[in-house]
Order: structure tokens, then sequence, then C-alpha cells
């Protein structure tokens, strides 16, 4: 006498074959969103120095490339991370792009500094733990 049928060995198989791969999916998601928000904060921290040494032209330039980058980026995220987390990204750059053309040094700090601590905030959030689940 069998205790587990063909049938129920093969969906067993099966449902652990989807639970790898969904387990490994989610890693590499992580792994990527975090990757990408480090590398728009090491922009962001050049454009900082940029603004506090009063390059407004060079830091013009970099955060048209930022948020170049950026749409490129949301494209990609928008399948896994929160939009309204997004969408405050979005009118936090659109901002800082009028400050910088605007030559606010105040003004351009604080945006700057809010979207580097919004882009590196989301993968805390994103991010697979307990603290996230419960």
């Amino acid at each position: 006498m069998r205790l587990f049928s063909d049938s129920s060995l093969r969906l067993a198989l099966i449902m652990f074959i989807a639970l790898i791969i969904f387990l490994a999916l989610g890693t590499y998601s992580e792994i990527w969103i975090s990757q990408t928000s480090k590398e728009l904060a090491q922009e962001i921290d050049r454009l900082e120095e940029l603004v506090k040494d009063k390059k407004w032209e060079e830091a013009h330039i970099l955060i048209l490339h930022i948020e170049k980058k950026w749409i490129e980026i949301e494209e990609r995220w928008d399948i896994i991370v929160d939009h309204r987390e997004m969408d405050e990204i979005d009118l936090t750059l659109t901002r800082s792009v009028k400050y910088i053309e605007a030559k606010n040094t105040d003004l351009t700090l604080g945006e700057i500094s809010a979207l580097k601590h919004l882009l590196l905030h989301i993968p805390r959030k994103e991010s697979f733990r307990l603290r996230n689940i419960f």
C-alpha cells in the first residue's frame, strides 16, 4: 500500500519548484533594487557636492542625467515597488531640477536630501524580512 500517489508527489514537486523560483526571483529583485538605489544615491552625493560648491551648470547636467536614469529604473521598479513612493521620488526630482535652475542652494540641498532618503528607504521597505511581513 502506497502512502502517496504519483499525482500527489508530482504536485508536491511542482509546488517545491515554484517556491524555489519565487524565492529566487524575490532575492534577485531585492538585490537589484538595492543596487540601483545605491547607484542613484552615489550620483546624488556628487550632486550635493556640486550644489555646495555652487557649480550650477554641472549640477544641472547631473540632475538631468539622474532624472533620465530614474525614468529607466522606474519602468522596471514599477512592477515591484509601491507607486506612491515612486510618485514621491518623481515630485522630489522635479522640484530638485527647478531649484537647481533657480540656483537656490538651501532648497536644492533639502530636496536632494529628501530624494536620497526616499531612494534608500525603498530597498529597506521592500526587502523580504519578517518585520516587513507582519
